[in-house]
């Protein structure tokens, strides 16, 4: 018999963050995160771009979300699965929207813009959930 109940979530697999918008715990956070990746069988190469694209998520939520304030919250789940871990970042800061999300031009390089290319880059899905009625929350995939 089929059941019609929403499908309870594994809390086996899922770690919960939360960190202050303090540059100074993206190092801690990405290290953190990089043994967790390995840890749950994802390969070197693979827990290094997880590591990058972490720590330009939680930065652009620092510069854009909070314009730089050091005392808010960020909150992180990591979501493992066997195939595929799934990474949610949620900031309460200022709203953005999808068609504001600019992936930069490499040949046009500068020191910052780069973040989005990256997350691009080395996820395998990645979206902006429009849902909260304040802040954000970016949802990253990365498969084995």
């Amino acid at each position: 018999m089929a059941s019609n109940s929403p499908k309870k979530a594994d809390y086996g697999k899922l770690v919960r963050l939360e960190i202050p918008s303090h540059p100074r715990y993206i190092s801690h956070t990405r290290n953190y995160f990089f043994n967790l990746a390995l840890d749950h069988g994802f390969t070197l190469f693979e827990a290094v771009d997880l590591k990058l694209i972490l720590g330009e998520a939680i930065s652009n939520v620092i510069k854009h979300a909070y314009a730089g304030h050091t005392d808010k919250p960020i909150f992180i789940d990591f979501l493992f699965e066997r195939e595929k871990v799934q990474i949610k970042i949620r900031d309460y800061g200022i709203k953005t929207k999808p068609k504001d999300l600019k992936s930069s031009d490499l040949s046009d390089y500068r020191e910052s813009g780069i973040g989005l290319f990256l997350i691009k880059q080395l996820t395998d899905y990645y979206f902006l959930d429009e849902s909260f009625e304040v802040g954000n929350q970016i949802v990253l995939i990365k498969k084995k």
